[in-house]
């Protein structure tokens, strides 16, 4: 029998000092991002009723959900994703707080998805959800904050793609096939597989514009401008025409923001949620092969909750921009103010209360609870990443030295906390 005390189950994985503060501090300025922009904070269950993701627009697979059992005998499941809790939550505890509402998360969630290449089982979401407002004014806002979010976490090697999923539903909606054959196309189009389109076409004898259109389609993509130049110069119907200048005035907006450099457009984007109604977006970077962002407008999903609501939203994929930022070498260490007090035994009392006073001013105080010698001292703290060393000295005075020069100096707490407060106007004269 295998002895598993020593292992962790398949798609998750511990996350040690290093990479759980690049990942923490990844979460919070994300979070400052989505706050900039008027978001508040929700949190739903980690488990809920599988009931909640049975809904027909509800395209998640039962065998792609961790499922357990309540005391009551009832199937709950662990949270495959944060979209559809919060249409459930808003829906039942929030009708009557004001429209649109701007909501945001950091959640993780729990999936089964054996065709992910990153077997990821357990990860981190951050997104927004703008619910009640019907216009590419909130779609082009969905995706500015979406690109703030992620420059905001210190990547600069991104881009996002923007389609419409009602381009290629329109189209294959003239075509008199079964409803089976035009997914069979679909997911053609979503894998870029332009050799099964065409066979796939030529066994149903499909010829003409059609099949010109469908077999285009995956291909257009690239520059905003360019590419729906190029559509249009098809026979669009009106459902395609509709989705084309959904995606040019979302991107006008972009533009407005100046974030048009991190943009593209991708018309062979087809959703594989089916609660997505109108414009969808990924993100994407150089470093990774799969996706780091995903989102789009999904107006249906609130009817299977009760009331219908126009909403929009994204989701980012936090464990998988922790990598991207350690493959771009951006990372960074959250304690910039951390610090080592050394004290003797006589000292104790005093070296509280002096890394009480540090603390509230903003430093990250380690007090030395093994009483090392000076090079103990020092290689701790330069295997920890530590700033410096603090020394108690008579009086009020404090020792303080620096780890990486070794160089020392004298100080006093209102020293040390007149230092922080340098820093902080420092940064305050910078607004102006």
């Amino acid at each position: 029998m295998s002895d598993y005390r020593f292992q962790v189950p398949d798609g998750v994985s511990d996350i040690t000092t290093d990479e759980c503060a690049i990942k923490r501090c990844t979460e919070n300025r994300m979070r400052a991002a989505f706050r900039g922009y008027g978001f508040s904070e929700v949190s739903t269950p980690a488990f809920e009723y599988l009931d909640v993701f049975s809904n027909r627009n509800i395209a998640i697979e039962q065998e792609h959900m961790f499922k357990l059992i309540d005391p009551n005998g009832r199937v709950l499941v662990l949270r495959p994703d944060v979209t559809v809790p919060i249409a459930r939550m808003v829906s039942t505890g929030m009708k009557t707080v004001q429209k649109p509402l701007k909501l945001f998360y950091i959640s993780d969630v729990y999936r089964i998805n054996p065709m992910q290449s990153s077997n990821e089982r357990e990860f981190t979401q951050a997104g927004i959800e703008i619910v009640g407002a019907d216009s590419t004014e909130a779609d082009g806002e969905a995706i500015a904050v979406a690109v703030e979010a992620l420059a905001a976490s210190g990547l600069d090697d991104f881009r996002i793609d923007i389609g419409q999923v009602k381009f290629f539903q329109s189209i294959i909606d003239e075509i008199d096939i079964p409803t089976a054959d035009k997914e069979k196309v679909r997911s053609y189009i979503h894998n870029k597989n332009l050799v099964a389109v065409e066979e796939f076409l030529d066994s149903r004898g499909i010829n003409g514009k059609y099949k010109e259109l469908l077999l285009l389609i995956p291909v257009l993509y690239g520059e905003p401008e360019e590419v729906m130049s190029r559509a249009r110069e098809f026979r669009l119907n009106e459902g395609a025409k509709k989705a084309l200048k959904d995606i040019e005035e979302a991107y006008e907006i972009i533009k407005e923001y100046g974030y048009e450099k991190y943009v593209s457009v991708d018309l062979g984007m087809v959703s594989e949620l089916a609660y997505y109604t109108g414009i969808i977006f990924k993100g994407f970077t150089r470093d990774l092969g799969y996706i780091i962002c995903s989102g789009g407008r999904y107006d249906d999903l609130y009817g299977e909750f009760g009331e219908k609501r126009a909403a929009t939203g994204f989701a980012i994929n936090v464990n998988r921009v922790v990598q991207a930022l350690r493959k771009q070498k951006k990372e960074e260490k959250q304690e910039e103010r951390s610090y080592l007090l050394s004290y003797e035994k006589m000292d104790r009392r005093k070296a509280i209360e002096t890394a009480k006073r540090l603390r509230n001013a903003g430093y990250c105080i380690e007090l030395d609870i093994l009483a090392r010698s000076p090079q103990e001292l020092l290689d701790y703290a330069k295997g920890k990443g530590i700033m410096g060393i603090i020394g108690i000295e008579e009086g009020s005075r404090l020792k303080v030295t620096d780890t990486k020069t070794g160089i020392s100096k004298i100080t006093s707490i209102p020293g040390m906390v007149a230092s922080v407060w340098g820093d902080r106007l420092d940064n305050i004269s910078g607004w102006h």
